[in-house]
């Protein structure tokens, strides 16, 4: 008997040792009522929190034509602003929209919408409201609620540069204009400027890309970058776009084509045809399609245009920062070989004349240039339409959609595969999201958020209509705080039918089930099991990994590369944002499952448990994983999270942790981004390194 109680309490001790803050689960209920950090459970939190780091917002963006004609296939990116991260990107329908549920961090109020597309701004800031962002780009009458940034660093770099500007010839004007520099003697209608001319357009100057590689041959200095009138002729010039990030003046000036100029002295004026090429929104009121009859020219004339950097300033049009003249040998450029600054080409179909700029000095000269050569773009034409000598003037490319998908080759990242076009990632393409669980649902625990750490990547592969066609996922395990064998899966909101294949898990416990497809069987919905044995998962697990602070930090076995393929694509909206509903249950009870607050457990769960310990789940209500107290098992971080240490509370680490869950989430978003201010550091977890 004495051997026998000896040997009972070695087992309990040791017992004790290895689970100590997660022995609550080895007593009774009524033993465990005070077992959970009381910082934590005075916290008041509204009953509609769900400690969410994130929030799915609804994006409604319209691409349209100036004759409010829809823009198919413009690839849009969406990024955080200021902070300039992409969160995704999508290409708009044939009704020219983009509509998207896209999971963000909550910390993010502004994103800046890219279309990347000539004939619409660069770039637009929109404040997101009420979880919604609303914008139409282009259109006969441009939004202008939404904020349209320049950028501050080209401003002030030149700053200076005014000093040092070209003698110019003197300054003429075809009328006044008003505040944001808009001609007021613009023809009453504006050219319609079609999806097809631009898709040309686009094709033959796309965004970014430098024209010494995309069109070398448009350089050519033997190709035409004037207009010669043949005949008696009016000539119009017609605002398309501009992608500048200085508010840029256009003129033009006649000469002799037998007596070109050589110096800009041997020009005898300047006749200003924009004062400010900038967009309604973006610095100025110009819409695509506004036009100004530059005057009618006999036969024998030769046109030239100059586009003045950074020139309107204050109402005026002043010396700016230099000019781009037709002709090369004005410019400022000391090497012939980048001197010229303006392409002519001609759009057989519609009979126009394309004007294109490079509005920065191409020697890089003080910061680099791009040589995309659409910084200003606008169109000549003529009555006669024949009035304009097409010689020596190269042709507009057309759209390369090599794929046939609807979009441009430049903006598809899988250009030579009709069932893809872009790829969004979760995070980011280049980190990782947390999971951060406590394990011993339905008891509360010690809150320091590390029974088991789940770092994720997930990478949803779009085709042209915005449908999902797979997901690749990475994730590893970054910390086990628990003794209990877990595993880890999530579930996604469509039958297991929908699922052609699913390769990259990894299952060595033989527990699982799973259909031919690789999805776990018997479940309603489709549910990915990643792993099923944690420690596993890991480089010589012995006890905790990774959460005693000060201990040898454990690496991961290997980065776990799971990939989904779908039967047939999926909704974007249908789908939902990564990481879906994640859970972990245990290995040796595969029906307690801890899922993230208020996300509905798996048909394979054991719903006898729902509303038992210290749960509340009320699944009538579609409440589930909270406490009394509204506490949760389980927090999705929208970035790397650094947990605490062991037996160190997630409220007491994170000082602002309180203040944020009381509040509903309003107050410190951004509470988890180590902000000195906001973290007492001895509480995160610190390993040694090998």
């Amino acid at each position: 008997m004495k051997q026998t109680l000896t040997c009972l309490s070695v087992i309990f001790i040791l017992l004790v040792n290895a689970c100590a803050p997660k022995l609550t689960e080895l007593m009774p209920e009524s033993d465990q009522q005070g077992s959970s950090n009381t910082k934590m459970d005075k916290l008041a939190i509204p009953s509609n929190f769900n400690f969410n780091t994130s929030s799915e917002i609804k994006f409604d963006v319209r691409t349209l034509n100036n004759a409010d004609k829809p823009i198919k296939g413009v690839v849009i990116s969406v990024f955080s602003y200021p902070e300039n991260k992409l969160l995704f990107k999508g290409a708009s329908s044939s009704s020219g929209s983009l509509s998207f549920v896209q999971k963000i961090p909550t910390y993010i109020t502004k994103v800046a919408i890219r279309p990347n597309y000539i004939g619409l701004p660069i770039e637009v800031v929109v404040e997101i409201v009420n979880n919604k962002v609303l914008l139409t780009l282009g259109g006969k009458e441009p939004q202008t609620s939404a904020n349209v940034i320049t950028s501050p660093l080209r401003t002030q770099e030149l700053s200076g540069a005014r000093a040092i500007a070209q003698d110019y010839p003197s300054f003429e004007y075809l009328g006044g204009w008003n505040a944001l520099g808009v001609p007021k003697y613009l023809e009453k209608n504006r050219d319609e400027i079609t999806s097809r001319f631009l898709d040309n357009i686009n094709a033959s100057l796309p965004e970014g890309d430098p024209l010494t590689r995309t069109h070398p041959s448009y350089l050519n200095t033997f190709n035409r970058n004037v207009l010669y009138i043949k005949e008696l002729s009016d000539v119009w010039v017609t605002f398309v776009h501009e992608g500048a990030d200085w508010l840029n003046t256009l003129g033009f000036y006649t000469f002799n084509p037998k007596t070109p100029p050589s110096e800009p002295s041997d020009i005898s004026k300047i006749t200003i045809v924009f004062p400010n090429v900038s967009y309604k929104g973006s610095g100025g009121g110009l819409v695509s399609g506004d036009k100004v009859k530059i005057g009618r020219f006999a036969a024998g004339t030769a046109i030239g245009f100059v586009l003045i950097a950074d020139a309107y300033d204050n109402k005026s049009v002043t010396k700016g920062n230099y000019a781009h003249y037709s002709h090369d040998a004005l410019n400022t450029e000391t090497s012939k070989d980048v001197q010229r600054h303006l392409i002519v080409l001609n759009d057989l179909e519609t009979k126009r004349m394309v004007l294109a700029f490079e509005d920065v000095n191409r020697q890089n000269k003080p910061f680099d240039c791009d040589n995309d050569f659409n910084d200003a773009i606008f169109f000549a034409s003529s009555n006669p339409v024949s009035g304009i000598d097409a010689d020596y003037i190269p042709l507009v490319d057309s759209k390369d959609d090599a794929d046939k998908d609807g979009i441009e080759d430049s903006e598809d990242q899988y250009p030579n595969d009709a069932t893809k076009t872009v790829s969004n990632f979760t995070p980011d393409k280049n980190g990782y999201s947390s999971l951060a669980f406590e394990d011993l649902w339905p008891f509360q625990g010690d809150y320091d958020m590390n029974d088991l750490v789940i770092n994720y990547q997930f990478e949803e592969v779009l085709n042209a209509s915005n449908q999902v066609v797979e997901i690749k996922a990475k994730a590893y395990v970054k910390a086990i705080g628990a003794s209990f064998i877990s595993g880890w899966g999530f579930e996604l909101p469509v039958e297991s039918s929908l699922i052609k294949s699913v390769t990259g898990t990894f299952l060595t416990e033989g527990k699982i089930k799973t259909l031919a497809n690789g999805a776990e069987a018997d479940q309603k919905y489709a549910t990915i099991i990643a792993f099923d044995n944690a420690f596993k998962c890991v480089k010589s697990a012995n006890g905790f990994v990774n959460t005693e602070q000060g201990a040898e930090i454990i690496a991961p076995a290997d980065t776990l590369n799971m990939k989904i393929v779908f039967t047939k694509p999926i909704d974007k909206n249908t789908l939902g944002s990564a990481p879906y509903n994640p859970f972990i249950f245990k290995n040796d009870e595969r029906g307690k499952e801890i899922h993230l607050p208020n996300k509905a457990p798996t048909s394979k769960a054991d719903a006898a448990l729902l509303g038992t310990g210290h749960d509340r789940s009320v699944p009538a209500k579609g409440t589930y994983y909270k406490t009394a107290k509204g506490l949760p098992w389980a927090i999705d971080f929208s970035s790397d999270f650094q947990y605490p240490a062991e037996r160190e509370a997630v409220v007491d680490t994170y000082l602002k942790f309180g203040d944020w869950a009381e509040s509903g989430g309003l107050n410190f978003a951004d509470w988890y981004l180590l902000n000195l201010l906001f973290i007492n550091e001895s509480k995160v977890f610190k390993g040694k390194k090998k």
